[in-house]
């Protein structure tokens, strides 16, 4: 029996091995050689195959090829038949010797053609009988059983019908056979990976050309009918499982690691009045720094950025337990704030009655410096004791404006009309609001502050009636000094008398306008004619001060603060 074996590379490139020597050679053996190709190189043919895998014949010495199994018998037949007999007297005997001896017997080339069903039968058979399963290529069984069974001749010449019969096959085969491969596929892996794991070079990060170069004379892995795809795919499981066995067992040196580091830091910051600089930190017992560091081999697992992520996580939470303090001590005096607020609200409401919309903090500031609710409010967060007392202040006005709003439409009501005794208004304005019925409520301060009230606001538009008539009187004095600049400038000469002027100027509306009568002769003997174009600035400094201009009113109504809704 033949040691040598067939086996493929990496690249599928297929090449032969002797068990025994350890030989390898591209050219197949003599020993491996079949009874066709031995024939066939005897007259110098070969078989080889296209890059697509189809097997093809060609003759080194003449440089011919063809697809099919030359008929090199029937032309040596013909070629010793045809030749001349060159003596008449020699026997045919050994010329018909000499044509037998080179008939081709083989088996593959006499194959019977059969029908096409028969065929199909045949070709089963065939594949059935030499096990061939779904690791098998077309072009395997092109190079295996083409040279061996006639079967697969009995249709020569269509290798698209071979091609769907071996599909056919594969796709009706018994769930026994399905079974029996990935049975045999599963022993593969086992065995393999067995190999796998006694080579003690092949670590988490080998590459699979690398290791190919290690187990290349492995009998698993040399003689084994499995594809190069599943021990590839076998190899790279059984690396990720050694890279995961790593990053495991590194993490879990690494969660040792980080446990010790926080117990030792831990050791360093009890607690976050001992709270130590990272730069501190680092220099003093940390790294290279300290030998208790680099004394623990687990701390070597870690890096610098591991250790001081663990020094931020520590500070981190005596930060969050810091602001964890401060937000209860926080409520705690939000609620403190609120109590203190609430009694100074009850010391006020205490003297509600003499607290009234004019009062000021200095008036009641006395009574309440030296009560424990005004002194417990003191430095709290909110609203200040003076917040609170101007806010019943305000209160108390915006009742006050309601109640002159009625006060007015009651005096309106009353048709009071406004002299010019003051005292005499004020005992009419309490006379008419005391006997309504709207203002019962009111006690005799609060009757009193809203009398005067309304009396300012009548005095205040009093005021700004004179000033609004003031006004209006140095216009119309601007504009008869104008008028006189217009009248008496040029060759009109200024007359001598008031007397003389005025019968010039009575015709005019400026003169009209201006009712006093010494008013116009003040303005007239004060006046000097300019030499020449007067101008408006000079005209203004002529007729002497005026009064403060008077804000322009809008005609929409004013709004107060009160009434915004901002």
């Amino acid at each position: 029996m033949s040691n040598w074996k067939e086996a493929s590379d990496a690249e599928g490139r297929v090449y032969y091995y002797d068990t025994d020597s350890g030989e390898t050679t591209w050219d197949k053996p003599r020993e491996l050689l079949t009874e066709l190709e031995l024939k066939l190189e005897e007259h110098g043919w070969k078989t080889g195959k296209t890059e697509e895998g189809q097997l093809y014949y060609y003759n080194q010495e003449t440089g011919e090829s063809a697809w099919e199994i030359p008929a090199f018998g029937d032309k040596v037949e013909e070629k010793e038949v045809g030749k001349p007999q060159k003596e008449e007297g020699r026997s045919s005997t050994p010329l018909q010797t000499k044509v037998e001896s080179y008939v081709n017997k083989s088996v593959i080339l006499n194959a019977p053609v059969m029908p096409q069903s028969e065929a199909e039968t045949a070709f089963m058979e065939m594949l059935k009988e030499h096990q061939v399963d779904s690791t098998w290529s077309f072009d395997k069984i092109i190079s295996e059983l083409g040279c061996k069974d006639p079967r697969y001749w009995c249709i020569d010449d269509d290798p698209l019908w071979k091609r769907q019969a071996f599909e056919k096959y594969l796709s009706s085969r018994s769930e026994d056979q399905l079974i029996k491969e990935h049975s045999a596929v599963n022993k593969f892996k086992t065995a393999f990976t067995a190999m796998l794991s006694q080579n003690k070079d092949i670590y988490y990060y080998t590459r699979w050309r690398t290791a190919k170069r290690l187990f290349a004379n492995e009998p698993i892995y040399k003689h084994s009918v499995v594809s190069e795809k599943t021990k590839r795919q076998v190899f790279q499981e059984y690396v990720d499982g050694l890279r995961r066995n790593q990053t495991e067992e590194l993490n879990k040196t690494k969660r040792q690691a980080q446990t010790e580091l926080q117990d030792y830091l831990e050791s360093i910051m009890p607690d976050k009045k001992s709270l130590l600089s990272w730069h501190e930190l680092s220099t003093k017992y940390l790294f290279d720094n300290s030998t208790r560091f680099t004394s623990n081999r687990h701390f070597q697992a870690l890096s610098k950025h591991d250790v001081l992520m663990k020094y931020i996580s520590i500070v981190e939470g005596y930060t969050l337990s810091t602001e964890e303090e401060l937000k209860k001590l926080k409520a705690a005096n939000y609620t403190k704030d609120r109590i203190a607020r609430d009694q100074f609200r009850e010391l006020l409401a205490e003297h509600s009655k003499s607290i009234r919309c004019n009062s000021k903090w200095e008036d009641v500031y006395p009574r309440f410096k030296s009560d424990s609710r005004f002194l417990s409010l003191l430095g709290r967060n909110g609203s200040s004791a003076l917040d609170l007392f101007m806010d019943l202040v305000e209160e108390r006005a915006n009742i006050i404006k309601a109640q002159k709003s009625i006060a007015n439409q009651i005096l309106i009501d009353a048709s009071f009309q406004w002299g010019p005794d003051a005292v005499e208004d004020k005992e009419k304005v309490i006379a008419i609001l005391s006997d309504h019925q709207q203002l019962s409520s009111l006690d005799t301060v609060d009757r009193d502050i809203l009398v005067e009230k309304l009396i300012d606001d009548h005095n205040q538009k009093l005021a700004q009636q004179a000033e609004m008539v003031q006004r209006l009187l140095d216009q119309q004095k601007k504009y008869f000094l104008l008028l006189l600049q217009r009248v008496f400038s040029g060759p009109n000469a200024k007359p001598e008398t008031w007397e003389g002027a005025r019968e010039i100027l009575k015709g005019f509306p400026e003169y009209i306008d201006i009712r006093d009568e010494s008013v116009k002769e003040r303005i007239f003997q004060e006046f000097e004619p300019a030499k020449g174009p007067a101008s408006v600035a000079s005209i203004a400094a002529a007729a002497g001060p005026t009064t403060p201009a008077v804000p322009k009113i809008s005609r929409k109504r004013q709004m107060t603060p009160i009434e915004l809704d901002y």
